[in-house]
């Protein structure tokens, strides 16, 4: 039941924050997901132009006034600043998320508390000259499908991959 006021709430918090910076009517709502993981409370994202805010439903079961109403306004300010400034290169917690923040009566919290389980993941094992190093899911991907390069930052030399996986 909560949930649902969840989705209620983030709809009055952005309709408030559209008359606030009188935006566009015509603008539609981000869509709404409960289906994030991990150690995040959410996630504001926006593929091909469709923007939607994603929430993970364990932070709101284990302390919903933490999260409530500010998670979701935090989101909606991220979705604020992407409507007044487009794909402008503004940092996604600079002064004008901050402003917004502000703007909706929310102080610009960055993170939470609240501890969350966190998915395990691959960490792909690298070699240098002098060490070991662990990277992630996605500088992996970056190195085998895009071609980056990494590099020691202690001697320098190329990470290269040593076909070894683990799990964090």
């Amino acid at each position: 039941m909560r949930m649902d006021l969840n989705r209620n709430q983030s709809n009055a918090i952005i309709a408030a924050a559209e008359r606030f910076y009188s935006m566009m009517e015509s603008a539609p709502v981000p869509g709404i997901r409960l289906d994030l993981r991990g150690r995040a409370a959410g996630q504001w994202q926006v593929r091909n132009g469709i923007e939607r805010l994603r929430f993970n439903p364990e932070a709101f079961l284990l302390d919903w006034h933490a999260h409530f109403p500010a998670t979701i306004a935090h989101e909606v300010a991220h979705s604020l600043v992407y409507r007044q400034y487009g794909s402008a290169r503004v940092r996604p917690h600079g002064q004008e998320w901050k402003n917004t923040m502000a703007a909706l009566g929310f102080p610009p919290a960055i993170t939470h508390c609240t501890p969350l389980t966190a998915r395990r993941s691959r960490v792909y094992i690298y070699q240098c000259e002098c060490r070991s190093h662990r990277l992630g899911p996605r500088r992996h991907y970056l190195v085998t499908r895009q071609g980056y390069r990494y590099t020691c930052t202690d001697c320098g030399r190329r990470l290269l991959f040593g076909d070894r996986v683990e799990w964090k």
